[in-house]
């Protein structure tokens, strides 16, 4: 129940409920014992805190997770959860802990035996070729990814990341007509929330700047972000070696989370964690 009022809240904007309503859903989880449940609640409350860039307090929710997964060995965890812990150790700038996060999402889909979990792994994988700078890499794998989701975009729970994931794809190997051409899409009504639909209409707007087709300074997508407070979907795209033009570059040797703090100052932000903690971890494993 909680749950899903979170998620509700979180759809509509309102971020402030939607954190409340987790931490009190992570309360109940852990009185339960369940650790599926704790595994489940943790999850979503990290994901938020991701998505606000509050970076630590990702991490500290996360490792939750991460504790939970030590003895939840069912597919499905393994797939979605590793999946979320891949992308928050891509934008903490630890190459490692997303090598190791993807490679146990690989081993839950293939347990799983699901397509969306398959779809779920392959663009996990992707982002990471990305996040190197190995585009060449990447691209068969969202192709992949789209034989087999098909017209079933909508069943995804990361439905945002594959759109646009599919949008860079188009960007990359088509050209800025090509995508332009792809136009807004019903779909993105459909997401789970405007989150998803942000982290697309971001990466949107920065290629249309990058080919000369800048957007006007007020209103812009960025703007809308900074408002809301949804830096985590920009560190993101940072991450994955898309610039938006409307903020400064990395530093050398700086993550995107860094990045965010640097020009996005906030106390939630004062100290940026290098790890998501799955390092020496085994996790639980059942064939």
């Amino acid at each position: 129940m909680l749950n899903t009022l979170g998620i509700a809240y979180r759809g509509l904007g309102r971020f402030t409920d939607a954190t409340r309503v987790f931490r009190e859903n992570v309360v109940v989880s852990e009185r339960s014992g369940h650790q599926g449940a704790v595994l489940q609640s943790r999850l979503m409350l990290g994901n938020l805190y991701h998505d606000l860039g509050c970076f630590d307090a990702a991490v500290d929710s996360i490792g939750g997770v991460v504790a939970a997964l030590e003895t939840v060995a069912t597919p499905r965890a393994w797939t979605e959860a590793y999946s979320n812990i891949a992308r928050l150790a891509l934008v903490l700038g630890n190459a490692s802990e997303a090598e190791l996060a993807v490679e146990r999402c690989d081993d839950g889909a293939r347990r799983s035996g699901l397509w969306r979990h398959k779809v779920t792994a392959l663009m996990a994988r992707a982002d990471l070729q990305l996040s190197k700078g190995q585009p060449a890499s990447a691209w068969p794998l969202v192709e992949e990814a789209a034989r087999v989701t098909g017209d079933r975009s909508h069943l995804l729970p990361d439905g945002g990341l594959y759109e646009r994931l599919q949008h860079q794809f188009c960007w990359a190997t088509r050209g800025y007509g090509a995508l332009k051409s792809i136009g807004p899409r019903v779909r993105l009504a459909l997401f789970d929330s405007l989150v998803d639909a942000l982290e697309v209409r971001l990466f949107d707007e920065a290629v249309a700047s990058l080919a000369d087709h800048p957007v006007a300074p007020r209103g812009s997508v960025l703007d809308e972000a900074v408002r809301t407070g949804l830096l985590g979907p920009l560190a993101r795209l940072s991450a994955y070696g898309v610039h938006h033009p409307g903020v400064p570059p990395r530093l050398n040797d700086e993550s995107a989370a860094q990045l965010i703090a640097r020009i996005f100052p906030h106390p939630q932000r004062t100290v940026i964690p290098t790890s998501v903690g799955i390092l020496g971890t085994a996790g639980a494993r059942s064939n």
